[in-house]
């Protein structure tokens, strides 16, 4: 007999396996009461029951690192505390590299170990040997040991905190399908299930591959799909050594795992199929997909080359199961931009099992607090754009996150499905002038140009890639010429009303009170004092601003200004962001070569620095702001779309007598972190003061506005790690991020944002470090950061390496 809900909870959850569990375990231990999870079949029996175990403490993000970390510390005490064995075990893990790309990869995740505070080593192929004898050496160069990898029991792991979610007061319901999440005016108040409706404070999707259809329902965008994942166990193998490391062989596609006295090994596909395309049945509990031979011979093939065991063991288990993959590579975590009080945990990629408690807690936290407790920028669905969520897109994008978990995880990879979904204005013209195109938020913009007879095709590497050299002369034609660039994909707010200017006082940390023309770089704070966006507004009219940020952020920017309208409040926000193409023209010669398309005065006395003003060029009207990135003179120049390829066309053709040379986004973020200026989701999120950033300039002393107050006292008591500038002083090794700063042997922070820089001919960078700012240590001490292993000198700075006192771009 089903048994009945209960009328109200506080938080209903929705989904029994690793999440749903681990989020209601730990709402309970931060002592919340009257919580409900529901679970459609029986717990474990979507994907959480098939997965493999695996344990890892390190990860590609700092969040999710910390999850791992704290998870596989959790484990350890779980059984403990509820008496419920988890199968927990710690041989530690061995990854190996059959080429030196590979082995840069794996070098580059033991420098991110240090960051972290995890031991990780390199190994020689003798010494990798002597912990896994099975493996075929062939081609193998080494490898990197890290002793705190294991796997556990994923079945027993969920039971172990589902006991102790219930031990604590949780009510768990098993066979109770929701058939809809409630809302009234924005806001979830409860759940409908088919043993009855409970009205609820929260709700807590962690459905996991229903976990899309389940939002859709609310207009909530989850952007995963399941597709079609495969594993093998062996029959019993004799005298399989005791405490066998699990083994990655991401050349081969190809993880191995010790099982009972057999040997699980499973793969990261070349070919995937994405499953579910009609929907998942209603009846699925526990069920396993057919298993096509075709689908993974090839990886099997090297599987069985890296471990010749294999060839004359029997296989007794031989697995396909779904599991969810995002359309990005990261999780969707966080509040639902679409409804108030609409929590999500899905989409892992595979991860599930090392994340879930780490994940379960840090969603359980944000609930609680009201505010995520850690920077969690990268997963918050509020990056989920609708196209992005739709199953079209998904069954192409979401195959290809799977396909890239043991592929090279590149500087500036690319995905190559579902590409040309946003053009700018300028695409054809770009693309003649034969742009290598990247893709951001679907928005297709020039990373580099090729010389005429060079296909701009990117030759991946950790190295300098083979449009390295290009890039070099795009920087050094911005630094002493001049440059043209795609900036179309700039998000662009349009805030109106008759309470606009007050409004904007209140959300921004500048004074928004100024003339019709200016235009004003500013932060939006939270109410923890926060980055929660930077951006450049401009004011048009009385009552009409147009706000400006990072193409992320357009999204994310305005429901964060919409949360903050007051009842009564005459503001209206717009998205016009497709309404204008932009054009950023920088360097030296910028204004001659704008004095030769227009009849405009672009002097300084005429046109002054952070200003705007309506204009033409040939005979198109726009408007510009005179604003670089780049650091040097320069003009943003905004065209409504049917004048946009005669404006690009007048710079061209006028550009040829003064060598204007088209840029790509390779080259800009190298001329802004040599210059020191910061890019949201990189160098700032939403947890950093301004103090931290070294912004406190842009904070209004005479002003009330959101978030001033926290930032005052987060400065006062200087919390946290100070942004700096990094120069390294050897000419050889790159930058990307992530890289460990160390001052006498002990890491003090790691790199944010990172380059090479023509004008210093050397790798640049923005880091944080343990270091009071304005601390003389910079002038004193001896820095070194860590690439691949090596200990470079570096020299720091709380100044930017180029130009600080903004002479360039105010010349």
């Amino acid at each position: 007999m089903q048994k009945m809900v209960p009328q109200h909870a506080r938080v209903v959850i929705i989904g029994g396996g690793i999440h749903g569990c681990s989020v209601a375990y730990h709402l309970a231990k931060e002592g919340w009461k009257d919580i409900v999870l529901v679970e459609r079949k029986q717990l474990t029996c979507g994907t959480t029951w098939h997965a493999a175990g695996l344990v890892g403490r390190l990860q590609g993000g700092h969040a999710t690192t910390a999850f791992a970390q704290y998870g596989s510390d959790l484990f350890q005490e779980l059984e403990k505390e509820t008496g419920q064995a988890t199968g927990y075990q710690c041989p530690g893990s061995i990854s190996i590299a059959t080429n030196v790309e590979r082995m840069a990869e794996l070098k580059r995740q033991a420098d991110f170990a240090l960051i972290h505070g995890e031991q990780a080593s390199y190994m020689e192929v003798d010494e990798i040997m002597s912990l896994w004898p099975m493996m075929n050496p062939d081609q193998v160069i080494g490898g990197i040991w890290v002793p705190g990898n294991g796997y556990i029991n994923p079945v027993d792991l969920t039971m172990a905190l589902a006991k102790g979610a219930r031990q604590n007061g949780v009510q768990i319901f098993e066979q109770t399908s929701v058939r809809r999440v409630l809302q009234e005016q924005g806001k979830v108040t409860g759940v409908t299930t088919d043993a009855g409706t409970i009205k609820a404070d929260f709700v807590v999707n962690c459905a996991g591959m229903w976990a899309r259809e389940l939002g859709r329902q609310n207009g909530v965008g989850v952007a995963l799909h399941a597709c079609e994942h495969y594993y093998l166990v062996t029959d019993k193998i004799p005298d399989m050594p005791a405490n066998l490391p699990v083994l990655r062989s991401y050349d081969d596609c190809t993880y191995f795992k010790e099982d009972a006295g057999k040997l699980l090994f499973g793969f990261a596909h070349n070919k995937v199929k994405p499953w579910g395309m009609d929907g998942i049945p209603e009846t699925f509990c526990f069920d396993s997909l057919p298993f096509v031979d075709e689908d993974v011979m090839d990886v099997l093939e090297m599987a069985m080359n890296r471990v010749p065991l294999l060839q004359e063991t029997g296989i007794r288990t031989f697995f396909n199961g779904p599991e969810s993959y995002s359309f990005d590579g990261r999780f969707t975590l966080g509040e639902a931009p679409e409804v108030a009080n609409y929590f999500i945990l899905a989409g892992v990629n595979s991860t599930g099992i090392q994340s879930g408690a780490g994940a379960g807690r840090a969603l359980a936290q944000w609930i609680v607090k009201g505010h995520p407790p850690m920077d969690l920028n990268d997963m918050d669905p509020g990056r989920i754009e609708a196209f992005q969520a739709r199953d079209l897109y998904l069954q192409q994008r979401a195959p290809e996150t799977e396909t890239r978990t043991y592929a090279m995880h590149w500087p500036n990879d690319q995905r190559n499905t579902v590409r040309g979904l946003r053009k700018t204005p300028f695409y054809h013209l770009f693309k003649q002038g034969n742009a290598c195109f990247g893709e951001v938020q679907g928005w297709e913009r020039p990373t580099w140009f090729a010389p005429a007879g060079i296909a701009p095709v990117t030759q991946y590497s950790f190295g300098r890639q083979n449009w390295f050299a290009y890039a070099q002369a795009e920087q050094q034609a911005v630094r002493q010429g001049v440059g043209l660039m795609d900036y179309s994909m700039l998000g662009k707010l349009l805030v109106e009303g008759a309470d606009a200017e007050r409004f904007l006082q209140r959300v921004c940390s500048k004074d928004m009170a100024v003339a019709n023309d200016q235009v004003t770089y500013t932060l939006l704070l939270n109410e923890r004092g926060g980055v929660e966006s930077d951006a450049t507004v401009a004011r048009f009219s009385e009552q009409q601003y147009m706000l400006m940020s990072s193409m992320a952020r357009t999204r994310r920017d305005r429901e964060h200004l919409q949360k903050h309208l007051q009842p009564g409040e005459q503001v209206s926000l717009r998205d016009v962001t497709s309404a204008y193409g932009v054009l950023s023209l920088a360097g030296p010669d910028s204004r001659k070569l704008l004095s030769m398309v227009s009849d405009a005065d672009f002097s300084n006395a005429a046109f002054a620095y952070q200003s705007w003003q309506a204009l033409y060029i040939g005979h198109a009207p726009v408007w510009a702001q005179r604003l670089s990135f780049t650091g040097e003179l320069g003009w943003e120049i905004f065209v409504t779309p049917d004048f946009a390829e005669h404006v690009m066309e007048q710079l061209l053709e006028a550009g040829k007598d003064v060598g204007l040379k088209l840029i790509g986004s390779e080259a800009l973020n190298a001329l802004r972190i040599e210059k020191g200026f910061l890019h949201w989701g990189h160098d700032v999120s939403y947890s950093e003061a301004p103090h931290q950033l070294g912004l406190s300039f842009l904070c209004n002393k005479d002003q009330d506005y959101i978030g001033k107050r926290a930032a005052s006292e987060r400065r006062q008591t200087a919390q946290g790690s100070q942004l700096c500038y990094l120069k390294l002083l050897d000419g050889q090794p790159l930058l990307y991020h992530n890289e460990p700063v160390l001052m006498g042997g002990k890491v003090i922070g790691f790199v944010t944002s990172g380059a090479w820089s023509d004008g210093q001919h050397a790798a640049v960078g923005l880091a944080f470090v343990n270091l009071k700012r304005g601390d003389k240590a910079v002038n004193d001490k001896q820095f070194e950061v860590i690439v691949e292993g090596v200990a470079y000198p570096a020299q720091l700075s709380w100044l930017p390496f180029y130009d600080p006192e903004n002479h360039r771009c105010k010349g």
